[in-house]
């Protein structure tokens, strides 16, 4: 039997780690296109050769040549915590001769956030574009900052700001300590964060939205308002 034949019909009992899954490839592979998805489907992959990388997809097939643009946009998934595992030419050629143990994935697609100092640096309250940037938003607010909570809450309160000490879907903005934004800089996590990445993986929103601020940040602008 060659390498890479397909298998027996009888095999496809055996589930496979692609067996019910979305598959998409990027760049060229030692198997011809053709004999590349005929392989997959063999396997019960749910793939077509115009598949590309998404949310729905539990692997991304990475060959030579694989397009710059789709690589990117695959940090960009990550970004948001949508993390589908990633194959090269000697992960795949394994699976196709049998080993599948290191390499099933689970069925249902999770998302899995993993904060870094870029979540906070794109989505972060510019306090230059407006007299009150964060007016009837909705401010969680991080049980490890610094100013007593009921002095920060009633100077939130009075500049029209909602302060919640927890993360819902109505939440706008996570307030976190600075020692939070030190270790997010230093590729470090905490309780906060770890918090905020559970909230935002179990709500089904396709996106990260939550913007940030940090207590200095704050402290700083309301300081700014009173001169």
């Amino acid at each position: 039997m060659e390498q890479y034949s397909l298998f027996p019909e009888n095999d496809l009992r055996v589930e496979t780690p692609f067996t019910d899954r979305v598959v998409c490839s990027l760049g060229t592979f030692t198997q011809s296109p053709r004999q590349l998805q005929q392989l997959l489907q063999g396997m019960g992959a749910d793939y077509k050769a115009s598949t590309r990388p998404s949310r729905n997809v539990h692997f991304v097939l990475v060959g030579r040549d694989a397009p710059q643009d789709q690589l990117q946009y695959l940090q960009t998934l990550a970004f948001h915590g949508f993390r589908p595992r990633l194959l090269h030419q000697a992960e795949l050629d394994e699976i196709l001769q049998g080993h599948y143990a290191n390499y099933r994935v689970p069925k249902e697609i999770c998302k899995d956030l993993r904060l870094t100092l870029q979540h906070y640096e794109q989505f972060h309250i510019d306090y230059t574009t407006a007299m009150n940037p964060l007016y009837t938003k909705e401010l969680f607010v991080a049980p490890d900052t610094i100013t007593p909570q009921a002095e920060l809450y009633q100077m939130l309160g009075d500049r029209g700001i909602y302060a919640n000490a927890y993360i819902d879907d109505t939440t706008d903005v996570l307030l976190v300590s600075d020692a939070t934004l030190s270790r997010l800089r230093n590729g470090q996590t905490d309780d906060v964060l770890h918090t905020i990445e559970q909230k935002y993986n179990e709500s089904r929103s396709p996106s990260y939205r939550y913007v940030m601020t940090t207590e200095g940040e704050l402290l700083h602008w309301m300081k700014q308002q009173t001169k």
